[in-house]
């Protein structure tokens, strides 16, 4: 990873303590992923993104908020990122996922609490990931108590938008969402001071579609037998899809032929037979 201590230590963060996760990170990477078998030459731009994983997108979300641009933060998948975008933000993904994180989310949380709660609480109050340091809000919502009681906490510190996500789908539950959704919008424009144009939220939503149909290529790709990528570069891949660059990210994630050449000859001969319309 290149040198960005300047611009974590602008973003408030604990340099020694993130020094400590740094230096764990590259082996830990090697023996998940890049030991792995036969591994599709296609995951290059994923391995160099997890390689600058606290340098490059947060370098580019710092540039954003110099010109006046608002980041959203985001924990779940749910959230509308296609209003973020066309209000002129940008929403990130927040990660907890991370051992790391969890002490740091131990010291106001009961440690009978999930494990990925006191991880996306510790990654803030811990200072130790430029994600949580830079996004402006965040927006939370209401699948478990324990996510509730978190964003209280997380109020404390960073501004917090809470989404109340139905938790069944009747008729009655769309319509609640719909207005959530309303809600939202109207949270965004004022954040950002910008009006959500028809016009805007119409490029915007095609924007962000076509980061779910590379997902969707990525995920019908497992289906071939045999299989040319292991679910752990796959879910990898949906991983960095949570914070990178919609628009690039859908560009390095194009058809299974380009992305998924493998050193295997047998899995290359599958794909060039599901191209030729064999299935």
């Amino acid at each position: 990873m290149a040198d960005y201590r300047n611009m974590w230590d602008d973003l408030g963060m604990d340099l020694e303590k993130h020094d400590i996760l740094c230096e764990v990170l590259p082996d830990a990477f090697h023996e998940v992923y890049i030991s792995q078998k036969d591994r599709p030459e296609g995951m290059d731009y994923y391995d160099f993104v997890v390689a600058e994983i606290h340098g490059i997108r947060p370098a580019e979300l710092v540039e954003h908020r110099k010109k006046g641009g608002k980041v959203f933060g985001t924990f779940c998948v749910y959230v509308p990122d296609e209003i973020i975008f066309a209000a002129g933000a940008i929403a990130t993904g927040l990660c907890g996922g991370s051992q790391f994180w969890v002490p740091g989310g131990e010291k106001v949380l009961p440690a009978n609490t999930c494990p990925l709660i006191k991880a996306s609480v510790g990654a803030r109050l811990d200072r130790t990931c430029p994600f949580f340091r830079l996004a402006d809000i965040y927006v939370g919502e209401t699948t478990c108590d324990g996510k509730k009681k978190a964003w209280e906490i997380l109020n404390q510190d960073v501004p917090v938008y809470v989404m109340d996500l139905p938790q069944m789908k009747r008729e009655k539950d769309i319509a609640a969402w719909a207005e959530e959704i309303k809600l939202f919008l109207k949270k965004v424009e004022e954040v950002t001071g910008n009006k959500v144009t028809p016009e805007s939220l119409a490029e915007n939503i095609k924007l962000i579609s076509r980061k779910r149909k590379a997902l969707e290529r990525l995920y019908n790709t497992r289906k071939n037998s045999p299989v040319p990528i292991s679910g752990r570069d796959a879910l990898l891949i949906t991983q960095i899809a949570f914070y990178d660059d919609p628009e690039r990210f859908s560009s390095k994630t194009p058809l299974p032929s380009a992305i998924l050449l493998s050193s295997s000859s047998h899995n290359s001969l599958v794909l060039e037979e599901k191209r030729s319309g064999s299935s």
